[in-house]
């Protein structure tokens, strides 16, 4: 008895053939990106939650950026209120949207791709924007949602632009515009996007009138917003110079190319999130049914014609796409960072899918084995560039740049928190030695406040100290010390708060501390030091009262006890010629001479590894103020800095000796070999790059 043949399983349908295999590749972008889930705000975070906490949007809306940089309302006020007044400033709900919007901008590359390229190109550049990192900021920091608004909002404007709907499109990009610039140029985009076959690009071009359109309004709000705007200039800059150097980052950033300063040294590559990808491509490719290779065959000539010029085409459109979508960053290149070219980036995605759709799976899949790799090198690295550059092989604000900065904001807040579970109203924090790029303290406090949900609170930085701020209220004082954040109480605390200030050259800030702390506790000392702070300052006067409140009539002439402690110190006695000089100082307060070679006693008899001390620091700055015209006076000075770990201000004074000394100068090791030591301590140093791996 003979049985029927299994009829063959039918190929599933088109949708599924070519939106499945995506799945598997949102997969992998989530495997890559679902850690930020756990991440807490950052730095600008707090500032958009501030603005918008407790209020109605239209006031918020009508009240100026709190970064007063850039005009972005609908992915800082309109977006931040949202989510903030739904969740309850929940941080997780922050991030879920941001990952939300990024597989959105997966999604709508590989539909456009699908309609540029084939399914084949689709597949593969959603895989690759899915693994690249120049998603990782955007998605790890609740403030990328105005990166990712505006690449999704282009992308969307893009995909409606080429269905024919093009005054949504125009509508669209304008919300996009109005979340972050970085998109400016979609308009050109658009042209090579929907350029169908050989047409004219002057018919592609008049096709673009409403992107072009809407984009000439956003110009004219942006030009309206100006005045709402005055740190922009802070931070861009139109520099023709920053050009080519945006250029030159787009293959760099496509190909992962960052390496820290000891040298390249590849992470593994990201093995679960690769196998869900090409998972992805290898479904696809058994789905999608390839066209007849019979060379005889017209269908298969055509099916082959077509292919050459929808590939062309999608190759040309995504070379256009990556270099127009880096342009908008060069007014900011001296501060570049990988996250600038997302939308770049789904260029380049375009481009890659375009070239790789009709090569065979040996050829395609090994190349975005090694695309991953290299962007999660760039992802792995564990330095950021510290200093200003538009050449540097680092961005300058990376995935470790923001993991390393909450991890220190999360310890040195819930520290906070056991060192005050709670605060009186309307208290006044100040804090010292928080680390470089941490972003603790910002502005008034708003993580303060956040994190005590007390809108009365404020904080700021100890060198930013004043009188009027301390006496609002609660005045406290926090310094890290040993990178544990403690708490800082009585009178020596602030005595020696006041030496910091000093040492960083903010002698107004010092001068108001010793205020507050003579107020507490009237130590002569205090009135001594206060003195040399308000004569910094020019003001005669107050030093005049402050030296007399502990008898001190302000006086010159100690020659003659400055050539008895020379012989003394001549027969070898230095403790019995410190000893004359410490009289002849107080005697003799305003001579510089005095103060000088009391200084110099001080320092020669320190040892190596002991901290430079308040009298020592004290001295070395009254010589300095009463005879700023001697280049010796700087050289004392900067090297006092360089002992308090005050290393811009050391090279500074070290460098103004060097101006003041002139000729004079040349050949002086010591300072030589200190002003080298001391810049590699310098942000872009090496000793700096160092730190941050430690």
């Amino acid at each position: 008895m003979s049985s029927k043949p299994a009829a063959p399983r039918p190929a599933p349908g088109p949708w599924i053939r070519r939106w499945l295999p995506l799945g598997l590749i949102l997969a992998a972008a989530l495997a890559v990106q679902g850690g930020a889930l756990r991440s807490p705000f950052f730095a600008d975070d707090y500032l958009f939650l501030d603005q918008v906490r407790d209020r109605p949007l239209p006031p918020v809306l009508a009240a100026p950026d709190p970064l007063g940089n850039y005009f972005r309302p609908v992915s800082r006020q309109i977006y931040f209120w949202t989510l903030a007044h739904l969740t309850g400033e929940s941080e997780t709900a922050f991030h879920a949207a941001n990952l939300g919007l990024f597989l959105a901008a997966v999604v709508l590359c590989f539909a456009l791709t699908l309609t540029l390229a084939g399914a084949r190109a689709a597949v593969l550049a959603a895989a690759f924007l899915a693994l690249h990192s120049s998603a990782d900021v955007p998605v790890l920091w609740a403030s990328g949602s105005q990166d990712l608004l505006a690449v999704v909002g282009a992308l969307c404007a893009l995909a409606l632009h080429r269905a024919g709907r093009r005054v949504l499109a125009a509508v669209v990009l304008l919300l996009a515009l109005l979340s972050k610039e970085t998109v400016l140029m979609t308009p050109l985009v658009a042209v090579a996007v929907d350029r169908r076959g050989r047409e004219p690009w002057g018919l592609a071009l008049r096709r673009a009138w409403p992107l072009a359109a809407a984009t000439a309004a956003w110009g004219v709000v942006w030009l309206w917003s100006s005045g709402r705007r005055p740190t922009m200039s802070l931070e861009a800059k139109l520099d023709p110079a920053g050009l080519p150097a945006m250029l030159a980052h787009v293959p760099q950033v496509a190909l992962g190319l960052e390496w820290p300063h000891d040298g390249l040294a590849l992470p593994a590559p990201p093995l679960l999130p690769l196998a869900l990808a090409a998972a992805g491509v290898l479904l696809l490719d058994a789905w999608e049914p390839r066209p007849a290779t019979s060379p005889a065959s017209r269908t298969t000539r055509r099916a082959r014609r077509r292919v050459g010029h929808l590939g062309a085409g999608a190759i040309v459109a995504g070379l256009v796409w990556c270099a127009l979508g880096a342009l908008p960053a060069f007014a900011v290149a001296d501060i570049w960072s990988g996250y600038y070219y997302l939308f770049s980036m789904c260029g380049a995605a375009v481009l890659i899918g375009a070239l790789l759709g009709e090569r065979p799976l040996l050829v395609s899949l090994p190349v975005l084995v090694v695309l991953a790799w290299g962007s999660e090198n760039a992802r792995r690295i564990p330095e950021f560039a510290t200093a200003r550059g538009s050449w540097t092989a680092q961005s300058h604000l990376n995935r470790f740049y923001l993991e390393r900065g909450m991890r220190a904001c999360r310890r040195y807040l819930g520290e906070l928190k056991r060192l005050r579970p709670t605060l009186p109203e309307r208290s006044t924090l100040f804090f010292a030695g928080l680390p470089a790029q941490v972003a603790f303290q910002a502005a008034d406090g708003p993580l303060v406040r956040w994190a005590y949900r007390d809108q009365s609170l404020r904080s700021y930085y100890l060198t930013t100290f004043t009188l009027e701020r301390a006496r609002r209220g609660p005045a406290l004082f926090f310094a890290v010390v040993g990178d544990t954040l403690r708490e800082l109480e009585g009178t020596d605390a602030m005595e020696r708060i006041a030496l910091a200030m000093i040492l960083s050259e903010t002698p107004g800030s010092a001068r108001d501390i010793l205020t507050l702390a003579i107020e507490r506790d009237a130590q002569p000392g205090l009135y001594y030091v206060q003195a040399w702070t308000r004569l910094a300052l020019g003001d005669t006067a107050g030093a005049r009262a402050a030296f007399g409140a502990v008898g001190i009539v302000p006086m010159s002439g100690a020659k003659s006890e400055i050539t008895r402690a020379f012989q003394v110190m001549s027969s070898g006695d230095t403790a019995q010629a410190t000893r004359i000089m410490r009289v002849a100082s107080v005697r003799h307060v305003l001579d510089p001479g005095a103060h000088a070679f009391l200084a110099d006693l001080l320092l020669a008899s320190r040892t190596p590894r002991r901290e430079v001390t308040t009298e020592e620091t004290i001295e070395a700055f009254a010589a300095r103020v009463l005879a700023p015209e001697l280049p010796v006076s700087w050289r004392r000075w900067g090297m006092v800095q360089a002992l308090g770990n005050r290393s811009p201000e050391a090279v500074a004074s070290l460098e103004r000796y060097l101006k003041l000394a002139g000729p004079q100068a040349r050949g002086d090791r010591a300072v030589e070999d200190l002003l080298a030591d001391l810049k590699r301590r310098l942000p872009g140093g090496e000793l700096a790059q160092a730190q941050l791996r430690r």
